[in-house]
């Protein structure tokens, strides 16, 4: 039996990016499909670009990720939400590929392993993968478990009895599992691209906001202030420069932790989770 599916892309000053995240997701063959975007109080070009395009607009003031993918599941009409970004495309065989062990009744919720770099010859790009030990190509490594506790599709009634995903800021997919106690299942294919940050702005950008998440725990969040430190940065810094042969990655160590520092200071001043 087919399910009607529901896409939920947040969007935040990705201008750059949407024109062919959207383009691509509308080019699928998985036909029973509603696209909702949801605008988190953008400032630059995206919401002239989303408004394009043939897919439901939703706007919040500047909230962060997990609210704007709670307000579009309130109003997705499909049995089926999955979850996007805007930076990102898609493979025209995405949605069939990632929702069919749900439509058969074989998982409640799924998650893909084939998830690439989009911009994999950029010099920031590389670095960023290297500073997570990965492929310039891959966003997670081959061997990557065929069960997780994150989700990029699930049933929408699950999905909203659980309450859907709380506000922790960055890593708000992983919120759900400890609420429905079941891991969701890697999808058969289910191929998209993904871009790094691309620039050292981008960088810097990108790391205070993962700061700014998961900070409720006082020891973890130490154990993450002493990992970030300027030390720590130089000593990671210049032996993986050495080790990969990318003299250029202890500039972006440096950019990356001090961003990371910043989005921590920032998360107990002002409580802010948001990009």
């Amino acid at each position: 039996m087919k399910n009607s599916v529901s896409v939920i892309i947040p969007v935040y000053n990705e201008e750059k990016y949407l024109d062919r995240c959207l383009s691509t997701m509308l080019d699928q063959t998985y036909t029973d499909l509603e696209i909702i975007v949801v605008d988190d109080d953008s400032t630059d070009n995206s919401q002239t670009i989303i408004k394009k395009y043939p897919v439901k607009y939703l706007h919040q003031p500047h909230r962060g990720p997990a609210a704007a993918k709670n307000l579009g599941a309130e109003h997705a009409n499909g049995d089926i939400l999955v979850f996007g970004d805007g930076d990102i495309h898609y493979d025209k065989h995405f949605i069939e590929d990632l929702t069919s062990l749900i439509v058969e009744g074989k998982a409640i919720g799924t998650y893909s392993k084939e998830m690439y770099v989009a911009n994999p010859e950029n010099i920031w790009s590389q670095c960023y993968n290297i500073n997570l030990n990965l492929d310039f190509h891959r966003k997670v490594k081959k061997d990557f478990p065929d069960t997780y506790t994150g989700f990029k599709a699930i049933k929408k009634d699950l999905f909203i009895n659980a309450g859907g995903f709380d506000d922790v800021g960055y890593g708000e997919d992983l919120t759900l599992y400890p609420k429905i106690k079941i891991k969701s299942q890697a999808a058969r294919n289910a191929i998209s691209y993904h871009y790094n940050p691309d620039s050292a702005r981008e960088t810097f950008t990108t790391a205070r906001w993962i700061g700014r998440g998961n900070n409720k725990n006082p020891i973890f969040t130490l154990l993450r202030l002493v990992k970030y430190s300027l030390p720590a940065s130089i000593m990671v810094g210049l032996y993986k420069s050495v080790k990969y042969r990318k003299y250029y990655f202890i500039i972006f160590k440096t950019v990356w932790d001090f961003g990371v520092l910043i989005g921590i200071i920032n998360s107990f001043i002002n409580k802010q989770h948001a990009k």
